[in-house]
């Protein structure tokens, strides 16, 4: 029994749990290897460049949401750790999570438009593109999703270890999917000949009336208010910053077809770091909800050496990252080159970590002082912002590392 002990506390330790956690994220890059089957498609439909940085950022919205409140509910009794006869707090945060994803993505879709519209890559006759694609994708994604969440975050619970630091990287890596093929199979009904686009039109139109239905019986639920009050800012911030990043995403058309492996990688590189700043921000919030820290300063303090063991792990499994992302497309294409994705994935994590975790502590403190609920805003907008973050740290790295594998 006393051999058992220390591997038992390296099992329930920051360091274990990260990397148990961040090792999902490998399963993000076979969402970037669903996505890079259309790449022969980015010059002629530059749209989906353009939809898939939001799509993914909104998948860190809704699942930091749902997952947020739901860990902190578990720690504080207003969820039971059991999958049927739950709580009516349950059950009110699934039917939150579903209106607001519609609508956040509808918002995010319009906001999408406009932009590319005005920057000239797309056209009036896409708008029932930009409109309809997110809500279908995501609505899907979240129907798969939310059932996904509650084992992984019982299944933790029960077992001892901390939600806070296992649910959501775990629900990101497989949304990543989730979400990737859900995109793919929408791409397909527009790009479609016949009758498919109709097909995506009665979709989404089954999609709005269903959501809509359940706004109405909820209209008078404070719960319910309070989270779509709250989401609304963060609905606003993840439209604006998830359509740049697709600005910035379809500018880099040129950089795909030359790096082999780099979309493939990209995917990855938005859900660790989202999933570095989404430890930190959970890890906080309940610390503030169980009185465990009062200030700022106090979690600052108490953070410094969580940052540090959780940037080991996510400095390693970024390594890991570029290895595996080349042995998906090396056999495929002789121009990949393991030395440029790694060191493409290495420099991402390195010039973007303490960003977003100090960002992290931040945002999770003001949002308490200001009593907010820090589960709607704190991930929401952690995952937004490490989603642009992720994005501009990839373009350098690639720059630079273009220099040497020109």
């Amino acid at each position: 029994m006393t051999g058992a002990k220390p591997w038992r506390l390296f099992h329930r330790s920051v360091p274990a749990q990260t990397l148990i956690a961040l090792s999902f994220n490998i399963v993000s890059l076979f969402a970037g290897g669903l996505i890079a089957l259309f790449t022969p498609m980015f010059r002629a439909a530059p749209w989906i460049l353009a939809l898939f940085p939001p799509i993914l950022t909104i998948r860190g919205d809704i699942s930091g949401i749902f997952s947020g409140n739901l860990t902190t509910m578990l720690h504080l009794g207003l969820v039971r750790p059991q999958v049927r006869r739950n709580t009516e707090v349950y059950g009110r945060l699934v039917t939150t999570v579903f209106v607001i994803t519609f609508i956040d993505t509808l918002a995010m879709g319009l906001i999408s438009f406009i932009l590319n519209l005005l920057l000239g890559t797309a056209t009036l006759r896409q708008f029932h593109v930009f409109a309809c694609v997110p809500p279908v994708t995501c609505i899907m994604a979240v129907a798969l999703t939310v059932p996904i969440t509650s084992l992984l975050a019982i299944a933790t619970f029960r077992r001892g270890l901390d939600p806070d630091i296992l649910v959501y990287p775990i629900l990101a890596s497989i949304n990543d999917i989730i979400v990737a093929a859900s995109f793919a199979a929408t791409i397909s009904l527009v790009l479609k000949a016949g009758s498919a686009p109709y097909l995506l039109g009665a979709v989404f139109l089954a999609i709005s009336v269903f959501s809509l239905s359940m706004a109405w019986r909820n209209r008078r639920n404070e719960f319910f208010l309070k989270t779509i009050r709250e989401g609304a800012a963060v609905v606003i911030l993840s439209s604006l910053l998830g359509s740049v990043n697709g600005i910035f995403l379809s500018g880099l058309r040129e950089s795909f077809l030359r790096y082999p492996g780099v979309v493939v990688l990209y995917p990855s590189l938005l859900s660790g770091l989202g999933n570095i700043g989404s430890i930190m921000g959970s890890l906080t919030t309940t610390s503030l909800a169980l009185g465990y820290m009062r200030s700022l300063g106090d979690e600052v303090r108490s953070a410094l050496r969580r940052i540090i063991q959780v940037e080991a792990v996510a400095a390693l499994m970024h390594v890991v990252f570029g290895v595996v992302a080349y042995a998906l497309v090396g056999p495929a294409s002789r121009r990949a080159s393991l030395p440029f994705l790694v060191g493409v994935s290495l420099l991402s994590n390195l010039s973007s970590f303490i960003v977003i975790a100090v960002f992290a502590l931040v945002v999770a403190s003001l949002a308490f002082r200001r009593g907010l609920n820090p589960d709607n805003v704190v991930i929401p907008t952690i995952t937004t912002t490490s989603d642009t973050v992720a994005t501009l740290s990839m373009l350098p790295a690639i720059a630079i590392l273009g220099m040497f594998w020109a």
